[in-house]
């Protein structure tokens, strides 16, 4: 029976958190924590965090939101190798998050660096939930948990956070359901709707150009780029194409840097 249509207190969930360089997976920024709290029903069951080498520099905001700073993360894995254990993580369950939109847009941007399809089961989101449900004066998670004296250990830390949702969540739960129990798709239905929509994958360029290539055979392209009154060759590895930004690694500055396709003037495959 699909999840949706099953009583919510007897489907396994996941409670989920990224932690991130910055605040648009479109421009280039990445995970660099993320964690998963597994239940059944609402009752807990397995842990899981991990930092992710983000292979680009931190931004200095970001940092100081949580606390995770560019040594930090230097000896982690990188998102691609935790992915197996990801997967098997999240596999089969409703996803719970608090702005969902914002972790899964950054999920979906690292599946597709690391050439893996993004196809979450159901979603639920606490953010939504508290717009459609409750009339808080701020519907930050820490300001939810504040409301409902929920303590917030480690707050802006990825377990911190997927803990909090679950707390939160349980107490919505309480609010929500009374005395019936209601399905999968009632609780959707409660937050107003679909919570996220994978982000629209219309390709700018066709799949005869260099970077469509490069990025479906891994391979590299050296690149005219206008900077502002400088042009400059540079042989980037491209890594995700979003809308008019493609996410690369440039091997001229040594790290992952974002690239305008109006600014690169031309591109040539580079043998293998």
């Amino acid at each position: 029976m699909p999840l949706n249509k099953q009583p919510l207190h007897k489907v396994p969930l996941a409670f989920l958190d990224v932690e991130t360089t910055g605040l648009r997976p479109d421009l280039g920024h990445r995970v660099i924590e993320i964690a998963v709290l597994q239940t059944q029903g609402l009752e807990k069951g397995r842990e899981f965090s991990t930092l992710i080498n983000p292979q680009r520099p931190i931004d200095p905001g970001a940092a100081r939101v949580n606390g995770i700073n560019d040594e930090m993360v230097a000896g982690a894995p990188s998102f691609v190798q935790i992915l197996p254990q990801l997967q098997d993580l999240l596999a089969g369950r409703v996803l719970v998050a608090h702005n969902a939109p914002f972790d899964l847009n950054f999920l979906h941007a690292e599946y597709s660096i690391a050439r893996t399809s993004f196809e979450p089961g159901p979603i639920l989101d606490t953010l939504m939930l508290a717009r459609r449900q409750y009339h808080f004066y701020s519907n930050s998670l820490g300001n939810i948990a504040k409301n409902l004296h929920i303590r917030t250990p480690h707050a802006h830390r990825a377990l911190g956070d997927a803990l909090t949702t679950y707390a939160v969540f349980r107490r919505f739960s309480g609010d929500l359901t009374r005395k019936n129990r209601p399905l999968v798709q009632d609780w959707i239905r409660m937050q107003g709707g679909v919570a996220w929509r994978a982000p629209s994958a219309e390709p700018l360029l066709d799949d005869s150009h260099p970077i469509q290539i490069a990025l479906s055979q891994s391979r590299k392209v050296e690149i005219r780029y206008q900077s502002g009154r400088y042009e400059s060759k540079r042989i980037i590895e491209p890594l995700t194409l979003n809308g008019n930004y493609l996410v690369a690694f440039c091997h001229l500055r040594g790290e992952q840097r974002t690239f305008r396709l109006d600014r690169i003037k031309s591109a040539e495959l580079l043998k293998e």
